[in-house]
């Protein structure tokens, strides 16, 4: 059965990715001067946005590379070589979080919106899942969002009020768009069905008020970016959850179904 499945081959346009911005990016790197000081070169993080780097799996239909698993994989090893901190901030994007999960549960306006932008590097993601009392047990994450009602963009909708405080997101401290898993409730029956709906997944601008990203994390001495974000009572539409208000609780399911790309592919490589 190994026998019979092909052997994976770089493309030729993902050969030329690797001939050409990937080798230009590890001559850009001088590590050396990555570990001394706080934060990525701004140029290297430009040439990464310039380059796309951050869409090897979104579309081309939106912008993005929409390259193999392979490919990125090898992406991601050959930039390890040069800079772990370099490579980790390529490899996030990549993996689990708001690209990854737009493009599968997404919906058709927030895939239009949303995935052009992660493409070219005009948003910067991060995906919020880790707090201080659950790390690895995801589905113990104490983080909550309360059914309710409240203005948006003028308008009394219903939506939701969400209190979290999570660390250890990598690129937290430069992201712009926050992905974020918490439990939601509806004590009020304002949905009609059972109080306690389960682990939901949204989508929550950086300027959206109430969101909080600060606290700069320095884990194992790497300098990728890393750190905590916060918010109380933080008031977001039901056109945040990713998917819309049809996958509120359905976020264990979501996330389990993508930790494929992230824990098979981009932590090895």
């Amino acid at each position: 059965a190994l026998r019979s499945i092909p052997v994976a081959k770089l493309t030729a346009e993902e050969q030329a990715f690797l001939d050409g911005p990937v080798a230009e990016l590890i001559e850009m790197i001088d590590d050396f001067e990555i570990q001394n000081s706080i934060h990525l070169p701004d140029k290297i993080l430009n040439f990464l946005k310039k380059e796309r780097f951050f869409s090897l799996i979104i579309p081309k239909a939106y912008g993005g590379r929409e390259f193999s698993p392979y490919a990125n994989s090898t992406i991601v090893g050959t930039i390890s070589t040069k800079s772990s901190g370099v490579a980790v901030t390529v490899m996030v994007p990549n993996s689990l979080g708001p690209g990854e999960l737009l493009m599968h549960y997404g919906t058709d306006e927030q895939r239009a919106f949303w995935l052009p932008r992660l493409a070219d590097g005009t948003d910067i993601p991060c995906f919020a899942l880790t707090s201080p009392e659950a790390g690895s047990d995801a589905g113990g994450i104490p983080d909550r969002g309360i059914v309710t009602k409240g203005m948006f963009e003028g308008k009394e909708v219903v939506g939701m009020e969400v209190t979290w405080d999570k660390r250890y997101i990598t690129l937290a401290p430069i992201a712009t768009v926050l992905g974020m898993a918490f439990k939601v409730e509806d004590p009020q029956g304002i949905l009609g069905g059972k109080e306690h709906l389960g682990i939901t997944c949204a989508l929550i601008p950086k300027t959206h008020p109430g969101v909080e990203l600060g606290n700069r994390h320095d884990p194992m001495g790497i300098r990728f970016y890393n750190g905590t974000t916060r918010g109380d009572k933080v008031f977001i539409p039901m056109e945040f959850i990713i998917g819309g208000q049809q996958n509120i609780g359905r976020g264990w399911q979501m996330l389990v179904s993508c930790l494929g790309a992230g824990r098979g592919i981009s932590l090895p490589a």
